[in-house]
């Protein structure tokens, strides 16, 4: 219907609007169409559309937004995005794919076997309402089937208290092939490895 009137689908939505609020008073005998109102917005200047055209056909190109806020700031005309998005489309200048992002950093996947690796941490928290000390937390967790095999609250993470906790674990879950541990002092060596050379001198 829109295309037989040559009209826009909202002109047309509004007709039929009127007629039928002309039907309701008896009246579509006597209903004419009002006058559009027309398009009475102004035309952009060239300086305009020449910017728009710069910034979209960039490589990559800008965005809808980033473009508007540009003609704002050099040449003080407000435009919306839908604006923008629109101007666009209709000149061959829309922005149809986004910039590729970088690729995440390689996950490390979980182990296929139960009992392959085993992980320790240490989460200090402060575990007791009221008390602002951090007590840490020494858990470990099978790293295939997520099952906890050992976890207990301690006052400080020394060497005594993974010497409490591993035994009770490996006598209940039995020994992994390997821990995943942090970098805490307490699983490095005391002094750095040096080659034959220095240890022959």
């Amino acid at each position: 219907m829109a295309e037989q009137l040559g009209v826009s689908c909202r002109r047309c939505y509004q007709l039929y609007h009127q007629y039928l609020r002309a039907c309701a008073r008896r009246q579509q005998a006597r209903w004419t169409p009002e006058a559009s109102g027309g398009n009475h917005r102004p035309a952009w200047l060239p300086a305009v559309q020449e910017l728009l055209r710069k910034l979209l056909s960039a490589r990559p190109p800008a965005s809808y937004s980033f473009a508007a806020s540009e003609v704002h700031r050099r040449l003080g005309r407000k435009l919306a995005r839908a604006q923008v998005r629109r101007w666009a489309h209709q000149h061959d200048l829309a922005v149809h794919t986004r910039p590729a992002r970088p690729k995440a950093p390689v996950k490390r996947w979980q182990r296929q076997a139960i009992g392959e690796l085993w992980q320790l941490d240490a989460s200090p928290h402060p575990w007791f309402p009221g008390s602002p000390l951090q007590y840490p937390l020494l858990d470990l967790i099978d790293d295939c089937s997520r099952v906890i095999t050992g976890a207990r609250l301690y006052e400080r993470e020394l060497l005594l208290s993974y010497f409490d906790l591993l035994p009770v674990a490996f006598t209940e879950h039995g020994l992994p092939l390997a821990l995943y541990v942090d970098c805490h002092s307490l699983f490095l060596a005391p002094m750095p490895f040096r080659n034959s050379e220095s240890l022959d001198g």
